[in-house]
């Protein structure tokens, strides 16, 4: 029950523009792009070569997930235990070839939370190695929140 729980306050926390400006409704591409590039600028980090893995595919209600699955389901767990409300749900990519990845944490102050993450082939998961923040864009800058009146 906890689990979805959690699952459902991220998404929650995900789609919170929405419920703010329903008449200019980002679509999910929209969304990933646009915080990608505030963090390939604000980080310059390169996501070439990275897979964008959606939360739905390792989410709480799919049967049978693989080690692997369950390690970057943990890393967003433990990631949104730490947000507040308005915080964005990370976005996350991995390069399986050279065992890194990243998740992006976008905060709704515009800080830019970047949390770099190994792969342990022994133990066929993904663990957080290190958490680098720095102020990106805000929000409503982005096109993600329509600024108050």
């Amino acid at each position: 029950m906890k689990k979805i729980f959690l699952f459902l306050s991220i998404m929650i926390m995900f789609c919170t523009f929405s419920t703010i400006n329903a008449q200019a409704k980002p679509s999910e591409k929209f969304i990933v792009n646009a915080i990608t590039q505030d963090f390939i600028e604000t980080h310059n980090i390169k996501v070439d070569g990275f897979k964008y893995i959606p939360m739905r595919e390792f989410s709480p209600h799919k049967d049978n997930l693989t080690s692997e699955q369950k390690s970057l389901q943990n890393i967003v767990k433990n990631i949104a235990e730490e947000q507040i409300m308005g915080d964005w749900a990370p976005i996350i990519y991995i390069d399986k070839e050279n065992k890194k990845g990243y998740a992006l944490e976008k905060r709704l102050s515009g800080m830019n939370k970047l949390h770099l993450l190994s792969y342990d082939e022994t133990s066929k998961q993904w663990n957080m190695t290190e958490d680098i923040d720095k102020m990106g864009t805000d929000l409503a800058d982005l096109g993600l929140l329509k600024r108050a009146n």
